[in-house]
């Protein structure tokens, strides 16, 4: 399916930091091709329900944060964003879950900058997830540490 051929470069480049080119050019009219504008209408609306709508949410300068809820949440995807005007500070990080009452590793890293995005193999079952900073430039200052319950399957399907 091209669509989720779309969502996989978006994690795979702009989740990792990186810029996605598209490569899209205009038709014998000047205008771009009426496919193409379908295809990118229905790319933008599959980010948008994506990542429009975090369970959880926080921001702030230090080296942890932390996002609790009051009752078990299912979290299959996280994403994070530094201050990118401040330059790229984090060396390396990573995200945790309380599982069975200890705190268990999710994802690692070791760069954040504009954008972090990882999509969780397993979701996690959990009510407290943090994000440790344990190597860094500078002061870290995180703008987005979000974490979500996303349904994978396009809405196209």
């Amino acid at each position: 399916d091209p669509l989720d051929s779309l969502v996989q470069m978006y994690y795979q480049s702009v989740g990792r930091n990186a810029t996605l080119i598209l490569g899209l050019t205009p038709d014998n009219r000047g205008l771009m091709p009426d496919a193409d504008v379908a295809r990118m209408k229905e790319f933008g609306e599959e980010i948008e329900r994506r990542f429009d709508k975090p369970l959880g949410l926080t921001s702030g300068k230090g080296n942890k944060y932390e996002i609790s809820f009051k009752k078990l949440m299912n979290i299959n995807q996280v994403e994070i964003s530094e201050n990118i005007a401040l330059g790229h500070r984090v060396k390396n990080f990573k995200i945790r879950a309380m599982v069975n009452k200890r705190w268990k590793t999710i994802v690692t890293g070791s760069a954040i900058g504009n954008k972090f995005i990882s999509l969780l193999t397993e979701p996690v079952l959990s009510d407290r997830f943090q994000l440790v900073i344990e190597d860094s430039f500078a002061e870290p200052e995180i703008i987005k540490f979000a974490v979500y319950d996303v349904p994978l399957e396009s809405s196209s399907k």
